[in-house]
């Protein structure tokens, strides 16, 4: 016979508001993605259009099958590391993907400024491409909590709501700060 764990039906204030947040770095890093890439590839990194292109089609690319990848590896995943849960390991995994990958997107090409365009290509494909695997692993491993945490369909809802929440505001805060930074 399967052991069944007897949870409560409604969360407290404090795993509402903990779940709520637990998204937003990639909030941020997603709205930084989609408004700044091609304008920060093109304007401030000169590449001309078809590579900004390509590095935003790597990420697409790479954010597609990481999702499938993650989705049914987290399904899978027996115990989490350090027995943390297996989607919270796969957050984790996701969270430290991208807090390491990000700023290299977004920085000159260490070490390679004056190389060769393939050389600068591979380098921020690479990290690219790890940062995209990480958001994903984030994203999946965020999403999938939901239903381990609560049987109730409506604490499934107001937890759906509280993180969109908290995405509204992490974007409309990035975008408060690049116009204060970037005003003319």
């Amino acid at each position: 016979m399967e052991e069944s764990i007897v949870q409560p039906d409604v969360l407290s204030k404090r795993s509402k508001f903990t779940y709520s947040v637990g998204h937003v770095l990639n909030d941020v890093t997603a709205a930084m993605w989609l408004s700044y890439f091609i304008v920060f590839y093109y304007r401030v990194m000169n590449f001309i259009n078809a590579p900004a292109g390509y590095f935003f089609l790597i990420g697409q690319i790479v954010d597609a099958v990481s999702t499938i990848f993650v989705s049914l590896a987290s399904d899978r995943t027996q115990t989490g590391l350090f027995h943390y849960g297996k989607r919270k390991t796969w957050h984790l995994i996701g969270v430290v993907c991208v807090l390491i990958s990000f700023p290299f997107c977004f920085n000159l090409c260490i070490g390679c400024q004056n190389s060769k365009f393939w050389i600068q290509f591979i380098y921020y494909a690479i990290f690219i491409t790890i940062f995209q695997f990480g958001w994903a692993s984030s994203q999946v491993a965020h999403l999938a909590m939901i239903n381990e945490l609560t049987h109730k369909d409506g604490e499934r809802v107001a937890l759906n709501s509280y993180r969109y929440a908290w995405t509204f505001l992490s974007s409309t805060s990035l975008y408060a700060t690049a116009s204060f930074f970037f005003r003319g």
